[in-house]
């Protein structure tokens, strides 16, 4: 079964969603037991506590009236007697009709009949029924009797007080126990929905992240495979990168064969090109005039700037093609970079360009001597036709945490800072490139990079429009050092 983002975005909150409804389900359950036990002992023991107290002030009210009928034999007073006893009887039945316990029946029943005998030996009191020593008709005894009335009144109103307090004691504790158990929910239920959400999101932008990789090593001409694990999307997204990336690899590769062989095709006729142009200058078929030699000159760079242009583009294309063959060894660098300086100083004084070198003890590198040379010679006949007449040209040799730095810095027109992220693009032109002595090809420095990486090295570019640039090449070191004779170098180059 496929998971599909939308899948796993629904089944994800869909989680979330039950966990919040039953945490509120729990919450309204439990808030519903609290309000009708809250209910319950409001109708019922409340109700009961407040008849109770009814009774005990209408039996306050009716023992006066029985005392005075009794012992004045007063038809008024146990008028009123009849009254407040009446009154007496209905809290009494009010009381039975509430929902009782077990015991607190039998403490109501005891008490409708402990006032049944007390307002039946009233009665007798007061028309004088019975004999005069009858239990009934004794103060005493009636006392006795009121007294009992109001012992089980305070005890039926204590026991329901108690009862009470227990109700509101367990809905407090049920009140806590929910509130705690709420939170313990809202806290799962929050884990839940951050881990769903950590989920959610790395099964998107993990892809994402490998999509962009992917699409990364195809922009710089690597096409890998793009290998996304999910079956979602993202992988759909992957197989029509992967596809695009094939059909690219295949163009380049047609691109690349194409140039090659043109590369290739253009030698011979650029050969036979400049044997023919040696051979009219050296005039062996007839003298030349001053005009005929200047065009042949031009004829010559002409066919010069082709043949670099082929050559450096046919070592970028065995580069990034894997053909291209290495002959690494230890290295003393500076004895290579000794005749490429002397070789850009010839070149420099045409524009009275002044070349200065500082160099350190370095050691020595693993490089290619037939490769390597290319490198500082690219960066240097850059930095020469980018440099204005009577500019000036720094190397800097020296060690680096990386291993040995040389840098090749110039004063001339400056890369603008949008520019400089891309010098290093196979054809690419800066923008102020007019302004260089000579159009270049902006295949140089493609391969400056393409042959310092090839060496494990790095190359990196700094600079100031108007100011001059700064290009940095740092290669991996050996452990022997060597130190040269830098006052030869100084000499030569100076």
């Amino acid at each position: 079964m496929k998971f599909t983002i939308y899948k796993k975005m629904l089944i994800g909150f869909g989680i979330i969603i039950m966990l919040m409804i039953a945490t509120n389900v729990y919450v309204l359950i439990q808030m519903n037991k609290v309000t009708k036990s809250t209910t319950e002992t409001y109708t019922y023991n409340v109700r009961g506590i407040d008849i109770a107290k009814q009774m005990q002030t209408a039996l306050f009210d009716e023992e006066p009236y029985a005392q005075k009928a009794a012992a004045l034999h007063d038809g008024e007073y146990y008028k009123w007697f009849e009254l407040q006893s009446r009154m007496f009887d209905q809290y009494a039945d009010s009381l039975t009709t509430t929902r009782l316990s077990p015991n607190d029946r039998a403490i109501v029943e005891k008490i409708r009949e402990s006032h049944e005998w007390f307002a039946d030996a009233t009665r007798r009191a007061t028309f004088g029924l019975g004999r005069r020593n009858d239990p009934a008709l004794d103060d005493e005894a009636r006392s006795d009797s009121l007294d009992a009335l109001h012992a089980e009144l305070r005890e039926f109103i204590g026991m329901n007080e108690v009862s009470v307090k227990r109700s509101m004691t367990e809905a407090g504790d049920r009140m806590n126990k929910s509130t705690n158990v709420a939170y313990i929910l809202s806290v799962c239920t929050l884990l839940i929905a951050i881990g769903a959400a950590v989920f959610i999101t790395r099964t998107i932008t993990r892809p994402i992240g490998v999509l962009i990789q992917g699409a990364d090593q195809i922009a710089r001409g690597q096409f890998v495979p793009i290998q996304v694990a999910t079956h979602d999307e993202m992988s759909l997204v992957a197989r029509a990168i992967n596809d695009m990336s094939d059909k690219l690899e295949s163009i380049d590769k047609m691109k690349t064969e194409m140039m090659h062989h043109i590369s290739h095709e253009l030698r011979t006729p650029l050969q036979a090109m400049i044997s023919a142009l040696n051979l009219l200058t050296d005039q062996r078929y007839g003298t030349l005039n001053t005009e005929q030699l200047r065009l042949t000159s031009f004829l010559r760079e002409g066919i010069n700037k082709i043949t670099a242009f082929s050559h450096q583009f046919l070592d970028i294309s065995k580069i990034e093609s894997g053909a291209m063959k290495y002959n690494f060894a230890q290295t003393d660098l500076l004895s290579v970079l000794l005749p490429v300086i002397e070789e850009a100083k010839l070149i420099a004084t045409r524009k009275n360009i002044s070349v200065t070198v500082n160099a350190t003890p370095i050691p020595k590198v693993k490089a290619d001597i037939d490769r390597i040379p290319q490198v500082y010679s690219n960066l240097l006949s850059n930095a020469i036709k980018y440099t204005p007449e009577n500019g000036r040209i720094q190397i800097d040799v020296g060690q680096s945490k990386f291993g040995v730095r040389v840098s090749v810095s110039d004063s001339g027109v400056g890369i603008a800072p949008e520019d400089l992220p891309n010098v290093f693009t196979k054809f690419y032109q800066a923008k102020n490139a007019d302004k260089a002595s000579s159009r270049g090809t902006g295949v140089g420095l493609a391969l400056v990079k393409a042959l310092v990486e090839a060496h494990g090295g790095r190359v990196f570019a700094e600079s100031v429009v108007g100011e001059g640039t700064r290009f940095t090449v740092e290669l991996p070191s050996v452990k022997e050092t060597v130190i040269p004779s830098f006052a030869a170098i100084q000499q030569s180059v100076n």
